[in-house]
């Protein structure tokens, strides 16, 4: 069973997305600020990881750069913003992380692009 990490600090956020990817058979974690995320990550082995950007206590792109720092492989990220902004997105190209979508998030898409990352 494929194992993924939700980080999010929206609680219906975090429940569609839980929701979504338990109904397909998912192992899903939860991790509700940067901090959670980087010690949940350090510290286990995730198939793929939904990263928000905009979080407590330590930033998605923060996050991103002290895993960069650890050698943790990035590949297997994708992020979800509800900022849009082609800043945001060059930043995520510097970690050379591809998938960057929009909140709120179309399902079939997601599902399609988890589907993809995983395969």
């Amino acid at each position: 069973m494929k194992k993924i990490l939700i980080v999010e600090d929206n609680e219906l956020n975090m429940k569609l997305f839980y929701d979504i990817l338990t109904y397909q058979n998912y192992d899903v974690e939860k991790a509700y600020d940067g901090l959670e995320a980087y010690q949940k990550i350090e510290s286990n082995k995730y198939d793929l990881i939904i990263l928000d950007i905009q979080l407590p206590k330590m930033d998605g792109f923060k996050v991103l750069k002290k895993l960069k720092e650890k050698n943790i492989s990035l590949s297997n990220i994708i992020i979800v913003s509800a900022c849009a902004m082609d800043e945001d997105k060059a930043k995520a190209k510097a970690f050379n992380i591809e998938t960057y979508l929009t909140k709120p998030i179309d399902i079939n898409n997601f599902l399609k692009t988890v589907k993809e990352k995983l395969d």
